[in-house]
């Protein structure tokens, strides 16, 4: 009797201690891979980052390598200002209606997902801007400097405000945006 108690409490601890090494990450390490991956991203792509937004916008078309690093985190490039002939600008409850191709950051990246036009992906995912339950924070902020019709960036954009599957594998994605407003 007393060897299966012994074996028995030895098979417990046994286990306790093989289950309690775990080899998943913390948080914070994955974090820190994030930061990391972002930084590894930017140096391979000869990416310049600017603290401020040039304050002549045609800066953009003579300098495509720069980008700004907004406080929120996001890495922002503005590729093409849209069309400014078209009076309509981004204001508040205007739906925004985002076509996009989110990619790795990795060494070789990888399109994950593409609604770049109607062949891709003939349903939109319209958000209206202001309202923060609708797509991702990120969309929201670029949507907020893009501010015109068929403007387009591209932007860098961490985990946290990325979209919520992004959170929670704390996955970082590049993304070609572009956007048309509707009233």
């Amino acid at each position: 009797m007393k060897r299966i108690s012994y074996l028995f409490i030895l098979t417990f601890f046994t286990s306790l201690i093989i289950s309690s090494c775990s080899k998943d990450k913390t948080y914070a390490e994955l974090l820190q891979d994030e930061k990391t991956l972002i930084a590894d991203y930017v140096k391979r792509n000869n990416i310049n980052v600017l603290s401020t937004f040039p304050a002549d916008s045609t800066y953009w078309i003579s300098h495509p390598n720069d980008y700004v690093l907004t406080p929120s985190g996001m890495y922002f490039h503005m590729v093409n200002l849209g069309n400014l002939a078209d009076k309509v600008t981004l204001e508040l409850s205007n739906t925004v209606v985002p076509r996009y191709k989110q990619y790795t950051l990795n060494i070789v990246s990888d399109t994950i997902s593409s609604n770049w036009s109607t062949i891709d992906y003939p349903y939109t995912k319209d958000f209206v801007y202001g309202n923060s339950t609708q797509a991702c924070i990120a969309f929201h902020e670029a949507a907020s400097y893009m501010k015109r019709n068929e403007s387009e960036a591209k932007i860098i954009v961490p985990s946290k405000i990325g979209f919520n599957a992004d959170m929670l594998t704390v996955t970082p994605y590049g993304y070609d945006l572009r956007i048309k407003i509707q009233k």
